[in-house]
């Protein structure tokens, strides 16, 4: 295999579909197209994930005036991610104790690792999807290309690397379940390095979006 270029990643390609699954009704217009057969599992630092998917700290008027929301996630809740955030760093039970629990020292073997093994779920966006009338910009396209048996090659748009990325226009990818996981990375205190396991579908229709985080 090509050695990678550093904002390229191997992904696995998981097949899921039953020929039955044909006979379901697909209709572009009622957004459920029909999907492609195939989703991606890797794993990218959440400080890259955040940044291709627009999730970063903004101010209200910034929230007004760039907001890409697609009415798939819930309300973001600040005291959700900060206690996620808690748990990263500390593990359960020492990350729900009180702060005088935690900085009297007694409880300081309760502290465990805080691994977060399930995946956040995303839909990378392709050329021509659009939201509100808004598209991905061609420099900032996520692109998917065969790798070998069962692998993927997939490039993300170039100077990629962290959370200083922004988009031009839209984000490349849309998050459909995890989002509270990402904002936990919005603490200083936490490592943005931390790789998170990603399922990712690719040109995923809004109605299928929507069903899958229900």
């Amino acid at each position: 295999m090509a050695k990678l270029d550093k904002n390229e990643i191997i992904a696995l390609k998981v097949k899921q579909w039953l020929p039955d699954w044909d006979k379901i009704h697909f209709e572009k217009k009622s957004y459920r197209a029909k999907p492609i057969p195939y989703f991606y599992l890797f794993s990218l630092p959440a400080a890259q994930l955040k940044a291709l998917s627009g999730i970063y700290r903004r101010t209200r008027t910034q929230k007004e005036k760039h907001s890409h929301a697609i009415g798939i996630q819930r309300r973001h809740d600040k005291e959700r991610s900060s206690e996620i955030s808690k748990f990263i760093q500390y593990g359960f039970p020492w990350s729900v104790l009180s702060e005088a629990k935690r900085k009297s020292g007694e409880y300081n073997d309760l502290q465990k690792p805080g691994w977060l093994p399930t995946a956040i779920v995303i839909n990378i966006l392709q050329e021509g999807d659009s939201r509100k009338g808004e598209s991905v910009h061609p420099n900032d396209l996520i692109k998917i290309s065969s790798a070998a048996e069962g692998l993927s090659k997939i490039c993300f748009p170039t100077g990629n690397t962290g959370s200083d990325w922004k988009p031009k226009n839209l984000p490349p990818i849309e998050v459909i379940d995890g989002q509270h996981r990402l904002w936990a990375f919005d603490e200083t205190s936490v490592d943005r390095n931390f790789e998170l396991r990603v399922v990712a579908f690719y040109g995923l229709d809004i109605s299928w979006q929507a069903y899958l985080f229900w």
